[in-house]
């Protein structure tokens, strides 16, 4: 599909390019021609194009309303309905653009004006049936984001009333044009919302040459009945048609959606295995499935920025975890691996991949792709393409062999991780997988020089049994700045949560005393990198806390814990060198004044442990305009440069998509009225143009985020350690500011005094329990005043931060 759409692109472009300055009467003038293929890049999705191409689409979609709009005016048959259809039409477009962005409250807007305009056309005009049409696409995709029965069974009956008005049209349109489903198709799909498979029409399996579009139907339907038949048949038809679809996948033929359809495909192998415990089954359905994940990465890499890249990928976090409990029931601990780090780092490395596609290109003799690749970027929205702009980059790919296993997306192996894990000086890798479903229990999964490979399945971890978990998500999201309610509603949740995440470690603290060498009594304390996968991400899992009577109060205590996005992020920060904290300082305080403490903050651990710092931001006690007022583009400069160590007290928050986490800085122009001018995002940060050769830097700097809001494998922490930073230390949620600023200055005063990054957190954090506390040196007058602070061993307060990048050997100096 794609070649023909590129074919006939080719020619419109070439007609547009030759129309003369005047032209003719009774020549396709400039804007249908640019209607024309406004309308075909529209039709990208469907060729396994990018969201680029679509929202190339979406800056031309005027250009297609307007032509219908115009054309209502003339004199041709029907021409006064033409513009309920360029109505209806941008309707569409928003809508299609809502649910890409799965903006639930926009869809909710966008149905109701579905439903004024479907009132407000007359229903004896011949365009109705598309109102009506339209108005019941719109509750069908909030009905799929919301997963509301209701609203998809409500959608289908709107699709048919849509269908019966399109009948009394004079317009020669059928239903596959409208996208309208056949009656049995239609009774199959209410069959499976409602339950009911009394009304179900007879298994049709479509014939071996049938085209993709009728495989994906006819799959999907399969799989729908046998949901509710479980009956063998059906589930042996639902596996044939989808392999029969996986040779048009392998083939190129049919790329819309074919990562999703090939994890369906492995999700009924391993439904089979379940039934008959079949090994080929078993061995189908993880293979089926990191074929599946190898197809969506490379549709993650095909994508232009990350924002359209996490757009991609939205399925692969999910399907990479299902795809690793499959592993661990089969005990593959290679492709259990090579699962879980594909999934956890799909968005995180697709640009540093993007920008080594040039130099692998011209390594394989392909110079012209190569350069093709550097010259292109952002599409220029004012001109229309000879053809999708995807098309190069489906071409390079191909000509790097993605799919290969252990090419262009490479993940580490066991071995690898096990021995970074040594190089590094810690003792292991410890991924936390939860379980998707009901009781489905989760998994543990350890590497380690000395322990081996170890784990197994948690059934503390399943949905079932994280109920403690599901209750703090609740309380965090209700958590407001001012409300006591909820603070306090949100802290009992959390010390709940700590509770919980001890019993979560007891066999993993069990499996490390049994597995490491020497007596533990002599041995030093363990140090691990966690890589929590999913919603496990948010637990403070440093804070677990043990119960009385236990050696130990938490977690941290018992062990030096930092963590990762993934192995292979953790791989790249044990290559990089350190840098001497001392050597290039620069602290940022809050250029909106808001954080109470931050100025204070700043000049106090400048004053004490950093003398030379650069500072940027708003000071009340210095000359205006004495220092850079710390702008997004003044930080991003800076983190291009050697520095060594970077305190950033600004304000931060977690968005409601990870993309949009930011810092809070100062606008770009003084004049600003755009709320987002002084975001940096982390879409920003990964986004920033560098060359190739930085993306694994030989040593990098300290970045300490202060303040700020955050969760999960995509945030800023994770963007920084992406950027190149050896370390960060970060916080998981909004903290006190006097109480923050306490804690930092005894980390940096552990930092100076030699330990690592991780080590001196920790240090600080072991003060901050400490009851007997007293100033380890150097403290300010205003912090010693609040050593002796009771509330300080909260774990509201102290176990805010956490570590990413060197997990360090303990012994380690600057």
């Amino acid at each position: 599909m794609a070649a023909a759409v590129n074919r006939q692109l080719g020619q419109l472009r070439a007609a547009l390019d030759g129309l003369p300055e005047n032209v003719p009467d009774g020549w396709p003038d400039r804007v249908t021609l640019e209607a024309l293929m406004t309308f075909l890049v529209s039709l990208s999705e469907g060729a396994g194009g990018t969201f680029q191409d679509y929202v190339l689409a979406v800056a031309h979609r005027k250009k297609v309303s307007d032509y219908v709009r115009r054309t209502s005016q003339s004199s041709i048959h029907l021409a006064d309905g033409f513009a309920i259809l360029a109505e209806s039409m941008d309707l569409l477009t928003e809508i299609r653009s809502a649910f890409h962005a799965a903006d639930e409250e926009r869809i909710h807007s966008l149905l109701g004006e579905a439903e004024r305009q479907a009132e407000a056309a007359a229903a004896e005009t011949d365009f109705h049936f598309f109102t009506l049409a339209v108005r019941a696409w719109a509750r069908l995709v909030l009905g799929c984001l919301t997963m509301e029965k209701d609203q998809i069974l409500r959608g289908y009956t709107e699709l048919e009333e849509a269908r019966a008005a399109m009948r009394k049209s004079s317009l020669p349109v059928g239903d596959k044009m409208l996208g309208l489903a056949d009656p049995g198709e239609m009774a199959i799909r209410r069959a499976f919302l409602t339950g009911d498979a009394t009304a179900l029409p007879a298994r049709e399996l479509p014939p071996a040459d049938a085209p993709a579009g009728r495989l994906r139907t006819a799959a999907n339907l399969l799989g729908m009945r046998y949901h509710l038949t479980e009956d063998p048949a059906d589930l042996d038809a639902a596996i044939t048609t989808l392999e029969r679809l996986r040779e048009h996948i392998r083939q190129g033929r049919a790329p819309f959606r074919a990562a999703a359809h090939l994890a369906s495909l492995a999700s009924h192998y391993h439904v089979r295995w379940h039934r008959g415990r079949s090994r080929s089954d078993a061995d189908a359905a993880t293979g089926t499935a990191n074929e599946a994940l190898a197809i969506l990465a490379s549709d993650v890499l095909i994508q232009d920025g990350v924002e359209h890249r996490l757009m991609a990928a939205r399925e692969g976090a999910s399907l990479a975890v299902q795809a690793a409990l499959w592993e661990g029931e089969h005990g593959s601990v290679d492709d259990l691996v090579a699962a879980l780090e594909l999934g956890r780092a799909m968005v995180l490395r697709a640009a540093a991949t993007s920008r080594a596609v040039p130099d692998l290109l011209e390594e394989r003799g392909r110079p012209e792709l190569a350069a093709a690749w550097r010259r292109s970027g952002a599409v220029d929205s004012g001109e229309l393409p000879a053809e999708l702009p995807s098309t190069l980059r489906r071409q390079a790919l191909e000509a790097l062999g993605y799919r290969e296993r252990g090419g262009l997306f490479s993940t580490p192996t066991p071995c690898e991780l096990a021995n970074g894990v040594g190089e590094a000086g810690a003792d292991a890798l410890i991924y936390l997988v939860p379980g998707l479903k009901g009781d489905a229990p989760g998994m543990v999964l350890a590497l380690g020089p000395e322990i081996g490979f170890g784990g197994g399945s948690l059934s503390i971890l399943s949905h079932e049994e994280s109920a403690p978990l599901e209750r703090y998500l609740d309380a965090a999201n209700a958590r407001s700045p001012g409300d006591a309610d909820g603070e306090r509603a949100w802290e009992e949740a959390l010390s709940d949560l700590c509770d919980w995440a001890y019993e979560v470690f007891v066999p993993i603290l069990a499996g490390l005393a049994e597995h490491l060498p020497g007596d533990a009594a002599d041995r030093r304390t363990p140090r691990v990198v966690l890589v929590p996968c999913g919603r496990l991400g948010i637990v403070p899992w440093h804070a677990a806390r043990f119960p009385e009577g236990a050696p130990y109060e938490y977690l941290c205590q018992a062990l030096v814990i930092s963590y990762a996005a993934s192995g292979g992020e953790f791989l790249r920060t044990v290559k990089r060198a350190p840098r001497d904290p001392v050597s290039a300082p620069a602290m940022v305080a809050d250029p909106g004044l808001s954080l109470t403490y931050a100025e204070l903050e700043v000049m106090e651990l400048r004053d004490t442990y950093y003398p030379g710092a650069r500072l940027y931001g708003e000071f009340t006690g210095l000359p205006p305009g004495s220092v850079p007022a710390g702008t997004p583009d003044e930080l991003l400069a800076l983190l291009a440069q050697d520095h060594s160590m970077v305190h950033l007290a600004t304000h931060g928050m977690a968005g409601t998509r990870p993309t949009e986490s930011a810092l809070y800085l100062a606008p770009d122009a003084p004049d600003a009225s755009d709320e987002g001018t002084g975001l940096l995002t982390v879409t920003r940060l990964l986004d920033r143009p560098r060359p190739a050769e930085q993306d694994d830097p030989p040593d990098g700097p300290l970045i300490v985020l202060s303040a700020c809001d955050h969760d999960e494998a995509l945030t800023l922490t994770t963007a920084f350690v992406a950027g190149g930073a050896r370390d960060v230390v970060g916080s998981r949620w909004t903290t006190q500011d006097s109480a923050s600023m306490l804690l930092m200055a005894v980390f940096h005063h552990h930092l100076r005094a030699g330990l690592g990054p991780v080590d001196a957190l920790r240090a600080a954090q072991l003060w901050m329990l400490d009851p007997g506390r007293k100033d380890p040196g150097r403290l300010g007058e205003r912090l010693r005043g609040d050593i002796g602070r009771p509330d300080l061993r909260r774990p509201a307060i102290w176990a805010a931060f956490i570590h990413q990048g060197h997990p360090g050997r303990g012994e380690e100096t600057v």
